[in-house]
């Protein structure tokens, strides 16, 4: 067994269910090719005993993939096991192509990533890599708890927002405090944390400004700038096609600095970024 590199991706050790699977789709392939399924030649393959290939196939048994043959000692493929096999190799096939086209890895080290992927991922994932591989299927995405250093290069940017009553969604009414701020919100992305910079325009309104974070109200610390608003408390939309995505969070305002918003002044921030 490998030791533990502290490596994120790096330290899943391969499980025995995996294992099985593997061995499943090499003796499908086997089977399509005309070889005899050996018990001798799986191990040479998967570089294992005969006592740890005999609890995998033990467990292909059961699972209704395979079936021993009396006279020579071998295995043989069920119909079950065949679909099944199928599955496998189609799974790890469409993954290591999906790689190669989205990350521009070679074939060995796409199939590498493919081989652990294929065992997770659900059929309608499966489905949906090979629509966008066929068709360019794309959809509309949510995106939280985002730095948006993995969309923008660092640096600073400037974009649209809009400050709309909470309670009033059909069609979307802008608050009164709107009229307080810049309609221009400032964009300031940094390798570990991005913020927006909400810049007050007026000495009306209220004094300190809140907002929604995962685990409660943070009160917004005021800058030069504006009010300090970190990208990620607020949830992305992200178009398939459009070059306009939208991102929405809670913010609150009171005239207290340690009093967080109640109810009636909540509101929802909608920022436009391209």
């Amino acid at each position: 067994m490998e030791a533990f590199n502290g490596e994120i991706g790096h330290n899943m050790f391969y499980t025995k269910e995996e294992r099985e699977e593997d061995v499943l789709e090499t003796l499908y392939l086997w089977w399509r090719e005309g070889k005899p399924i050996r018990i001798p030649d799986i191990c040479i393959e998967f570089d294992m005993t005969k006592r740890e290939l005999s609890y995998i196939i033990k467990q292909m048994v059961k699972h209704g993939y395979v079936r021993r043959m009396e006279k020579d000692g071998g295995l043989e493929l069920t119909s079950f096991g065949k679909a099944q096999g199928a599955e496998c190799l189609a799974r790890h096939q469409h993954l290591t192509q999906f790689i190669q086209m989205i990350c521009g890895l070679d074939e060995n080290l796409a199939e590498e990533n493919a081989c652990r992927m294929e065992h997770v991922v659900s059929g309608d994932v499966i489905h949906g890599i090979c629509d966008f591989m066929k068709y360019g299927d794309s959809y509309d995405r949510i995106v939280r708890n985002a730095n948006l250093r993995f969309f923008y290069d660092e640096g600073e940017y400037d974009f649209c927002m809009g400050i709309y009553r909470a309670e009033k969604r059909y069609p979307r009414v802008l608050a009164d405090e709107y009229g307080f701020f810049s309609d221009e919100i400032h964009l300031k992305v940094g390798n570990e944390k991005s913020s927006f910079y909400l810049k007050k325009i007026s000495d009306k309104g209220p004094e300190y400004l809140w907002y929604k974070a995962e685990f409660g109200w943070k009160q917004a610390e005021s800058t030069a700038r504006g009010f300090q608003i970190p990208t990620d408390v607020l949830t992305f939309t992200f178009g398939s096609r459009m070059l306009v995505m939208e991102g929405y969070g809670m913010i609150g305002f009171s005239d207290s600095r340690n009093t967080p918003p109640d109810s009636e002044n909540y509101r929802e921030l909608n920022v436009h970024i391209w």
